[in-house]
């Protein structure tokens, strides 16, 4: 399997986690020291998603992957949010290769 495809399967762990609204899928996939930027300027860590994804209404989702990328031990996937059929943001994941392992390390979410 190439990084490439272990990002990707990330990328896809990290939506259907969303989808049945399961943080125990989703630990599996952020580093310890994962963090959010949304266009507020509000910063949230691995901790505070993992608490509110249960708490998130329940909706239709669907994403879509725009693009994805491999720089070495870095990699970047870019996609849009629909939840009930009405795009809700697009976001640039960042995932990081340490000791051998990918995980993802941030999300940038833009309107």
């Amino acid at each position: 399997m190439t990084d490439l495809d272990t990002v990707l399967m990330l990328d896809d762990m990290w939506n259907a986690a969303y989808h049945h609204r399961d943080p125990g899928r989703m630990a599996g996939v952020l580093a310890d020291d994962w963090m959010a930027f949304f266009p507020d300027g509000t910063v949230i860590f691995r901790g505070d998603l993992l608490d509110g994804m249960t708490r998130n209404p329940p909706a239709t989702l669907v994403f879509e992957r725009h693009a994805s990328r491999v720089y070495g031990d870095t990699a970047v996937t870019r996609g849009t949010l629909y939840a009930g059929g009405v795009r809700v943001q697009s976001f640039l994941r960042v995932f990081a290769r340490r000791g051998g392992t990918w995980q993802a390390v941030s999300v940038q979410v833009v309107p």
